[in-house]
């Protein structure tokens, strides 16, 4: 008899039906925020392509759940088992991704000295949240700009090699009830992928505490959703290899697993994540900082654009003052 890891959320069966019809709702519920947050001017940005894209699965995960929960041979169809241990095991990261972006915005804006300033995400966010622009005079901080970047790349990748064994483990789900070695591999990758994941989020929770007591000018209020989320994060991840087909595992499953992440969804949607962050449309996108002759050239483009603006103005000042006398 072969010893298989438990399916995460369980095998759907009729009592899955009304929740995975609710949490199709919920998040069905998030398209407007989803929709106003990605195209309205002040609010949008590519960080939250993630979370949107995992919204909108969930939306398609639950209802496929819901049928298979009435349908016997959907239930049992090694295709939609092998989709579903892939999403309910690994969706989360796509958030885990967003946040690592966030957080990089986060720590390296208030990083800026009044000469560099210009070129951080935060200058080109209109009402963002961050403290007025660096007073002349304030010290720039290239060296811990440059190891932030570097620390939240690895980070990134980091979740990727999360998703790996992850994606392994469950790919194969189907196997599992008759191949022992499947069964204890599948088990074993789940857990390096849960830890690996767990231990990148609490690596992003210590890092925005360590901004907060640090980092005059950090977001306050960026802190605190990075906070919030990483702890909804963590329950999640926590739960992976927790779950069986008992009423009181499913009903874990729905609270500390899935309600988790569409609260921790509905945080970046309600919350303007551009201004509080000070992401601009694109978040913090170089590599390393300007050079003296790249800095030359964007302030040159700037003046002569401010310049063209100018006399714009100016011309239509003028004709202003003409049309009276020509009346």
């Amino acid at each position: 008899m072969v010893d298989f890891p438990a399916p995460v959320g369980g095998t759907a069966l009729p009592p899955d039906f009304v929740p995975s019809i609710i949490f199709s709702v919920l998040y069905a519920t998030l398209t407007p925020l989803m929709l106003y947050r990605m195209f309205h001017k002040r609010s949008r940005s590519v960080l939250l392509i993630g979370t949107v894209a995992f919204s909108v699965e969930r939306v398609v995960i639950f209802t496929l759940r819901a049928i298979q929960s009435r349908n016997e041979g959907r239930r049992l169809s090694p295709g939609l088992v092998t989709y579903m241990q892939i999403s309910f095991g690994m969706g989360f990261i796509g958030i885990a991704n967003d946040i690592v972006n966030l957080v990089r915005c986060l720590l390296v804006n208030p990083t800026y000295g009044f000469e560099m300033y210009a070129q951080s995400s935060a200058a080109v966010t209109k009402d963002g949240l961050m403290p007025d622009p660096p007073i002349k005079g304030t010290s720039d901080h290239p060296k811990l700009r440059q190891w932030i970047r570097r620390g939240a790349g690895i980070i990134a990748l980091a979740f990727f090699g999360a998703l790996v064994p992850g994606i392994l483990a469950n790919s194969n789900y189907s196997k599992v009830f008759t191949d022992q070695h499947q069964a204890d591999m599948t088990a074993h990758l789940r857990v390096v992928s849960t830890a690996v994941a767990l231990a990148l989020t609490i690596m992003l929770f210590l890092a925005t505490l360590w901004g907060k007591l640090k980092l005059p000018r950090i977001t306050h209020r960026g802190v605190l959703v990075i906070c919030a989320m990483s702890i909804l994060i963590r329950t999640t991840s926590l739960l992976l290899d927790s779950v069986l087909d008992t009423s009181s595992a499913k009903a874990a499953f729905y609270v500390f697993h899935v309600l988790p992440e569409w609260l921790a969804s509905l945080i970046l949607f309600t919350d303007n994540t551009r201004k509080t962050f000070g992401t601009g449309p694109f978040g913090d996108w170089r590599i390393r900082d300007e050079t003296e002759k790249q800095r030359k050239k964007r302030e040159a483009k700037n003046a002569k654009k401010n310049q063209g603006q100018l006399s714009l103005l100016e011309d239509e000042e003028i004709e202003c003052q003409n049309i009276p006398a020509a009346r």
